[in-house]
């Protein structure tokens, strides 16, 4: 709260120079502070420290559960996946560099566990090796714009296995086709082609919600 106070009068208020180069500092300051207690956290955690295990997993799990319900609709189904990610995550703790962003290599790794137990439990996701066609097509999203945040995420959930955990995995998470292919065991032509399907499905089930929508508006 103290640095989210800081950052707002920072980036709001009319101060000076030298009261801004000041404030720099300070948050700066605070930052490290911040860096430094996570590190240690995590060097208890590696240790075997069960209040400092329990205190990360705390901090952590809603996050990295808001993850799997991205890939996983089931929500005990999503919360099996958040222990599992957790046990991956303590095991491999010691092999973390602490150069790096914490947050983001957990959430690779719980990733990493929903597209796993994807590719485990289906196999009706068709190969395709000739993606040339979906490269050079086009499918225009920009009503996707209307949209807010929880409207998004409820389109996205609709989606059809496979096609989902492409479309998530590249638009929200930001991994590439190769990645992809690599983390579900599918070929890179395999997840262009998904994603071109799952922007397709999305596109048509927005275009008929706003159509159901628009129709009960003039019956009003």
């Amino acid at each position: 709260m103290k640095l989210d106070l800081i950052f707002f009068f920072y980036f709001t208020q009319p101060f000076g120079k030298n009261l801004h180069l000041f404030i720099k500092k300070i948050i700066f300051a605070l930052v490290q502070e911040s860096y430094e207690i996570e590190f240690e956290l995590i060097r208890q955690c590696i240790k075997g420290e069960q209040r400092s295990c329990k205190k990360l997993y705390d901090k952590y799990s809603p996050f990295l559960y808001s993850v799997c319900l991205r890939y996983i609709n089931d929500r005990e189904e999503a919360k099996d996946l958040l222990q599992d990610a957790f046990v991956l995550i303590f095991k491999n703790l010691g092999q973390f560099s602490m150069e790096k962003n914490f947050k983001a290599w957990m959430k690779k790794i719980t990733v990493n566990c929903c597209l796993g137990h994807f590719r485990k439990q289906n196999t009706e996701v068709n190969a395709v090796e000739d993606s040339s066609k979906y490269e050079n097509s086009f499918i225009d999203l920009t009503l996707l714009q209307d949209l807010n945040q929880s409207e998004l995420l409820h389109f996205i959930q609709l989606l059809s296995p496979g096609r989902k955990q492409v479309f998530c995995a590249y638009f929200i998470e930001g991994y590439s086709h190769k990645e992809i292919a690599e983390m579900m065991n599918i070929s890179e032509g395999t997840s262009k082609s998904q994603l071109f399907d799952a922007k397709r499905e999305l596109k048509n089930a927005i275009e008929k919600d706003f159509a159901i929508a628009k129709k009960m508006k003039n019956k009003e």
